[in-house]
């Protein structure tokens, strides 16, 4: 895995999905404009619950 990778704005418009994906795999992307950058993270909701856990939770209780 790499540290993060950097793209220019006209790379990074054209592969976005690339982008995105390397983003959610822990890999920071860094898209070059004029005048400045962009930071491309993903941060992955606190929410999930993991499978392992809410396969053994049950089902609801029959009555």
């Amino acid at each position: 895995m790499r540290d993060q990778q950097e793209w220019s704005r006209v790379d990074a418009e054209e592969r976005i999905r690339e982008v995105f994906d390397d983003a959610k795999a822990g890999e920071p992307q860094i898209v070059r404009d004029s005048g400045g950058r962009f930071e491309v993270r993903f941060v992955a909701d606190d929410t999930a619950e993991p499978a392992g856990q809410y396969l053994t939770r049950g089902g609801p209780d029959e009555d």
